[in-house]
């Protein structure tokens, strides 16, 4: 009896272990679907979340794009009406000198070569008129000065004018001048054309005019085209000019060197050697015999110029009418 009591019992517990067993075994399936749309929901809000944080990124760079187009835009703005500005103002200064002189000059073609400009015509081509026009224009120094002072004006103003332009209309302007005798302010508008094109010889050759025409017996030296700071004033001795050596060799780019009781003057390759007082020379080593030799006056030591000039390889001119000299480097 017991014997069989006791096999129920076992019989019992087997079953008991074995529907848990069963439900262990059954639980895991039922609850799959639920993690894997678990799982499927945590990934498709990260890719929410990835491709909005993209969307964000996008934008932010699209809006400071867009601030710095802004920005550009502003900036071009501005600098167009500063340019406009400039211009008008540039323009404005340029025409009221212009007019200024129109109420002043009465001869027709003095107006017409002044109304160009205030028409749109280049100033060049005021001034190409104005010259050609006017040449026997003689009998008003008055009306001769202002519209070249006008004409003179507007040349300075635009900037658009190369240097061959700009000397050019000097010259023409220098030219008027001398029609009406004044020579100074000649002389002045003369320079600024060498200043623009030191190689000009028509310039050298009018401005002599103009010196001979004051009569200025001084010798006037031009170093590529301007006047160099003399110390001692250049003087001519037997046909030669001579000029204080430290001031030309500055003016020419050479250098100065004094060796014993020789003076070397330099400039690239080439060389040129002299003995104050002595007319035997060298240059490059080559010996030459001058007709002037170098001397001390005022504490300076003068050279002569030519011999100086073309030793160093530069072009010299002389203009006898205004006793004026031209050297151009090389």
């Amino acid at each position: 009896m017991r014997k069989g009591s006791k096999l129920l019992s076992l019989t019992v517990v087997a079953i008991l272990l074995l529907s848990l067993v069963s439900a262990a075994w059954a639980a895991p399936p039922n609850d799959l679907p639920d993690r894997a749309k678990g799982f499927k929901e945590k990934n498709t809000w990260q890719e929410k979340e990835k491709n909005y944080n993209k969307s964000v990124k996008v934008e932010a760079r699209e809006v400071q794009s867009e601030q710095e187009q802004n920005r550009h835009r502003e900036q071009e703005k501005f600098s167009v009406r500063e340019n406009v500005y400039e211009k008008r103002s540039v323009q404005k200064h340029v025409y009221t000198g212009i007019e200024n002189a129109l109420q002043h000059v009465k001869n027709p073609v003095a107006r017409a070569a002044l109304e160009a400009i205030l028409k749109g015509e280049s100033v060049p081509e005021a001034v190409y008129k104005a010259k050609e026009s006017l040449k026997n224009w003689k009998n008003n120094r008055v009306e001769v000065t202002l519209v070249v002072e006008a004409l003179k004006e507007a040349l300075e103003e635009d900037e658009s004018i190369d240097d061959l332009t700009l000397s050019e209309c000097y010259k023409r302007l220098g030219e008027l001048l001398i029609d009406v005798g004044e020579m100074l302010k000649a002389r002045d508008f003369l320079e600024e054309a060498l200043l623009n094109n030191p190689e000009d010889e028509d310039s050298y050759i009018v401005i002599s005019k103009v010196f001979a025409k004051m009569k200025d017996t001084k010798v006037k030296v031009y170093v590529k085209g301007t006047m160099p700071g003399f110390d001692v004033t250049p003087r001519v001795e037997k046909g030669r000019v001579l000029v204080p050596l430290r001031a030309l060799a500055e003016a020419l780019g050479a250098t100065v060197e004094y060796k014993d009781n020789a003076i070397v003057i330099k400039q690239g390759d080439n060389t040129v050697t002299l003995v104050i007082g002595n007319k035997k020379a060298l240059v490059d080593g080559r010996p030459v015999m001058l007709e002037v030799p170098a001397k001390v006056v005022g504490g300076r030591t003068l050279v002569p110029l030519r011999f100086i000039g073309e030793g160093l390889k530069a072009k010299v001119n002389y203009y006898p009418e205004g006793k004026v000299v031209s050297i151009l480097g090389k």
